[in-house]
């Protein structure tokens, strides 16, 4: 992937994380983040050949509970506690 496109994710995902920590836009930053996510279980899956709990690294156990954790708060609107419906 490119510099720029590496960069764009970074900024990404760390938007989308303050926005379900902090209830702004909840539910899009939630299936924003899914979204990542599921690039990463693909790439990790595909290209770099990484099992479930992975052999010498991480596998892509970690980036699925991602995926899991933030799925309640996409199809709940994000509890009561969100700042922006």
């Amino acid at each position: 992937m490119s510099k720029a496109f590496t960069i764009f994710l970074g900024i990404a995902e760390v938007a989308g994380s303050l926005g379900v920590a902090f209830g702004v836009l909840t539910q899009l930053a939630a299936f924003g983040l899914i979204l990542i996510m599921f690039g990463a279980i693909q790439k990790k899956i595909f290209t770099w050949h990484t099992g479930f709990w992975g052999e010498k690294s991480s596998g892509w156990h970690y980036d699925l509970m991602f995926v899991l954790i933030n799925l309640p708060v996409a199809f709940t609107h994000g509890g009561s506690y969100v700042l922006m419906h």
